[in-house]
């Protein structure tokens, strides 16, 4: 016990002595990365970005960093522990808490940089998905928002046109670590959306998204993950959603897998061609990154906004030369129906 708190104190050390200094040179350093577009699903040219954070701040590359130092110092302590469990006094409790650490952290920079992936067979099946993910923001409960936030019990509801596509989307390093890390595929939202104000109708356009399906534990279950940058904040009432990166969280299964478990209960939309099966809620949260978690080195802090519900894409709208054709009637029929008109008073006369 006393060797893992000397331990434990130690790292605390060294990452408040490295913190000022990363977060003073994190905003300077630019790596190329992959700009992430929602209007199109063209793939987007390179460009540099800067790769501490997709909000701004200096917190995933921190979070990278005081990986890396308890890593470090794992593999550094474990290199002296394993010898000693062969000799008369071994330090169990040491190796096995370096041990835990080191694989903790090691993981989770294997997914930072691309080295763990998604579920690509669930993603190839849901690729070129097109829907309508309809967000519902407002209070819910255990949510971390101020407490002002959303008390009157308005919701805001904005209704988006979605297509799933299948280009790659490279987030940089370390990406997004409630997804895959730094590999995803492009989220598209053309057109944006809408929803009724105060003031009248607001505009909702959000200029980029990535996707991706996580594994879980029970094969052919995945969990649907994604997320859309929105340039400016959306309010309604008390109800606002911030501007900034807001993620989405959904479960998707097999269609092998959902053929055998049958008829699943509650709200479900099945993908179109694919037949993977989507459970039409999930949840809408949004990244808080500050000192409270050391700007993102202690872990992710995700406050709940809402949820959301999929569902199929709207109809396409006729032409405008076939609804016009519709429309008008021809002279035959009109005709027609003038005889059939004075015939039908004639009779009433009778």
């Amino acid at each position: 016990w006393v060797s893992a708190l000397a331990r434990a104190r130690g790292l605390a050390r060294h990452s408040t002595t490295m913190l000022p200094l990363l977060t003073t040179t994190c905003t300077a350093f630019h790596a190329p990365a992959t700009a992430v577009h929602a209007g199109s699903c063209v793939p987007p040219a390179r460009h540099a970005a800067a790769i501490c954070s997709s909000t701004g701040s200096a917190g995933p590359l921190i979070r990278s960093a005081f990986l890396s130092l308890i890593a470090g110092q794992s593999a550094f302590a474990l290199a002296t522990e394993v010898p000693s469990l062969f000799s008369s006094s071994p330090d169990i409790f040491g190796t096995l808490f370096d041990a835990g650490f080191l694989f903790y952290s090691g993981r989770l920079l294997a997914g930072q940089a691309g080295l763990v992936g998604g579920d690509e067979a669930l993603a190839e099946k849901l690729a070129g998905l097109d829907c309508t993910c309809t967000l519902s923001i407002g209070r819910e409960p255990g949510t971390w928002m101020p407490k002002e936030w959303g008390s009157s019990g308005a919701r805001l509801s904005l209704p988006l046109q979605l297509r799933f596509s299948e280009e790659t989307a490279d987030l940089g390093f370390p990406g997004e670590e409630s997804m895959t890390g730094r590999t995803a595929r492009q989220l598209c939202c053309p057109g944006g959306g809408s929803f009724v104000g105060q003031a009248g109708t607001v505009r909702v356009e959000p200029t980029g998204g990535a996707w991706s399906v996580k594994p879980t534990r029970q094969p052919g279950v995945g969990e649907l993950r994604f997320f859309l940058d929105f340039p400016t904040e959306a309010a309604r009432n008390d109800v606002t959603l911030p501007a900034g990166r807001v993620f989405f969280s959904g479960t998707c299964v097999d269609p092998e897998l959902a053929q055998a478990l049958g008829p699943t209960p509650g709200d479900v939309f099945v993908a179109p061609g694919s037949g993977v099966r989507l459970f039409g809620e999930g949840g809408v949260t949004t990244k808080r990154t500050d000192a409270r978690n050391l700007y993102g080195a202690l872990g992710e802090t995700f406050l709940i906004l809402g949820r959301f519900s999929l569902g199929p894409p709207p109809p396409p709208q006729a032409s405008s030369g076939s609804s016009a054709g519709s429309a008008a009637p021809t002279s035959t029929s009109t005709s027609s129906a003038r005889k059939s008109g004075s015939k039908l008073s004639l009779s009433r006369r009778k």
